[in-house]
């Protein structure tokens, strides 16, 4: 009597080494493109809060400096417009006009300097982001001239 060889019905040692060699691969492959996604999704979030502070701080001090009849700078930090009527002060990081807080909570402001020629403002802002992509924080620097109306 002699025995028949049935063919085996599952994988080798070396096959399932090889399967999880390209697993593994695949994987990490995977990962690296993930993380390199997140990276640019928070580098892109940073920029664009940055921006979008930046746009809405000027915007509001176009629009009050313009229509105030008066402004003085006591601090080089602070701004009064109309007599003490809006003041714009930095606060720990904040900048508020009259105690309502400009920036939003993803930005903080390191720093902001007022300075009064004639009838203008010049306004020098520096915002920093706080979505912390890869390498650290963004920072902008803004630098304007505004004009007052009267």
């Amino acid at each position: 009597m002699t025995k028949k060889h049935l063919p085996s019905r599952g994988f080798t040692i070396v096959e399932l080494l090889i399967y999880m060699a390209l697993l593994t691969i695949f994987l990490l492959v995977l990962l690296d493109i993930f993380t390199t996604t997140l990276n640019f999704k928070l580098q892109s979030e940073a920029s664009s809060v940055l921006n979008q502070d930046a746009r809405a701080i000027l915007a509001n001090f176009n629009y009050n400096i313009y229509n105030a009849g008066s402004a003085t700078v006591p601090l080089t930090s602070q701004l009064s417009l109309d007599s003490g009527a809006k003041i714009y002060q930095l606060s720990n990081g904040d900048l508020l006009l009259n105690s309502v807080q400009l920036n939003s909570q993803d930005t903080k402001i390191d720093s902001i300097n007022f300075t009064k020629i004639a009838k203008t403002i010049q306004i020098s802002i520096t915002l920093e982001s706080l979505v912390q992509p890869e390498g650290g924080p963004k920072t902008e620097t803004v630098s304007t001239t505004m004009g007052l109306r009267y």
